[in-house]
């Protein structure tokens, strides 16, 4: 499977449950990753990895430690990779954001720090 074939989708379940933004590994992985029977292949941008063995391919949540079983082979899982569903508030829904400050700098939405 070739990563940057799919990097950007997520795996969507039956259920329609979204997993990932899928890209590839970047660092080193958890210790319980290094000694699971899983290997990690990909991550997403929250700590979370995409893990096969011989039977199943799965996703690892970085806040429970647990591996939910996505697929149980590789062409089941390409064909649950989809675009990303579209998330559209309104502005009463959003209660709080943060933006980087030079990023907003950037666009001229806040003046200067600098004297």
């Amino acid at each position: 499977m070739r990563i940057e074939s799919i990097a950007g989708l997520v795996f969507r379940d039956p259920r329609g449950n979204e997993f990932g933004r899928i890209r590839a590994l970047g660092g080193s992985l958890p210790n319980e990753l290094q000694s699971s029977s899983f290997n990690a292949f990909a991550e997403d941008d929250c700590g979370n990895y995409f893990v096969k063995n011989l039977s199943a391919i799965g996703f690892w949540d970085h806040e429970t430690h647990e591996v939910t079983i996505l697929a149980n082979s590789e062409s089941q899982f390409l064909a649950g990779v989809v675009p990303p569903s579209s998330v559209n508030l309104s502005p009463s829904q959003v209660k709080s954001a943060w933006v980087d400050p030079e990023f907003a700098e950037s666009l001229g939405l806040i003046k200067s720090r600098e004297p």
